[in-house]
């Protein structure tokens, strides 16, 4: 994430208008695994004066403790916290029955842990490839009420106008067939067209056209594409 923002004239960017339900001391907890990469985005969004009472952890139980003990009206989680707790934290926030809004950097990740993610109560999926004048912007929208999608995910999830996510690859994926799975499972392990056309006792022509299917699918462009996705997936080790 860029951690700077320069305005055309070199000089400091400006503060941000604040909706009318929103002041500096609105608590925003920053969870993310790398204590630097936290501290380093809270002192920025501190900053530009939106956000003065930011707290960054690096633990999902720091979260849990914050979420008890400070009622903040802004979670946002990074990507290992996500996969590490993602609903015990949610959990805890259904328990406090509060006004707590959540929002997640998502860049890593997988389309599965996405589909997971946008089908909970999700305020906003933020990128790290942003800069931190965006991000303040974004978590101003977020706090005020409103969803949102940081444009570098666009490829990846749509938000609909109802304000509800969904993972594009995700409604994508449960199109493929049970024959599809086995070919795109088999040419990611790194099988040649004519094994998978052995294995399954189809033909190799019939494998192809399967693969081609999968790959427009899933975003690939060729083999070693279609190998880079499943791994990311953990459909196949690297």
């Amino acid at each position: 994430m860029a951690l700077t923002e320069q305005n055309a004239n070199g000089s400091q960017p400006g503060t941000v208008s604040l909706p009318n339900s929103i002041t500096p001391s609105t608590k925003i907890v920053l969870a993310t695994a790398y204590r630097l990469g936290a501290e380093s985005i809270a002192w920025c969004l501190a900053g530009y004066g939106s956000f003065r009472d930011v707290l960054s952890v690096n633990t999902v139980n720091g979260l849990l403790d914050a979420i008890r003990t400070q009622q903040p009206r802004v979670v946002v989680m990074g990507e290992k916290i996500v996969t590490e707790g993602f609903r015990e934290i949610l959990g805890e926030l259904a328990v406090k029955m509060g006004e707590t809004r959540v929002a997640v950097f998502a860049d890593s990740l997988t389309d599965r842990q996405l589909d997971l993610v946008v089908n909970n109560r999700i305020a906003g999926l933020l990128s790290r490839r942003d800069n931190i004048g965006t991000l303040n912007e974004q978590l101003v929208r977020i706090t005020s009420g409103t969803n949102v999608l940081s444009p570098l995910l666009s490829d990846r999830v749509e938000l609909a106008r109802n304000g509800h996510f969904r993972c594009v690859a995700s409604v994508h994926l449960r199109k493929l067939t049970d024959r599809q799975w086995d070919v795109l499972l088999r040419i990611a392990q790194g099988r040649r067209v004519s094994e998978v056309a052995d294995e399954l006792e189809i033909s190799s022509k019939a494998v192809e056209s399967h693969k081609y299917r999968i790959m427009k699918t899933v975003g690939a462009t060729d083999r070693v594409g279609l190998c880079r996705w499943a791994i990311r997936e953990g459909l196949i080790d690297a």
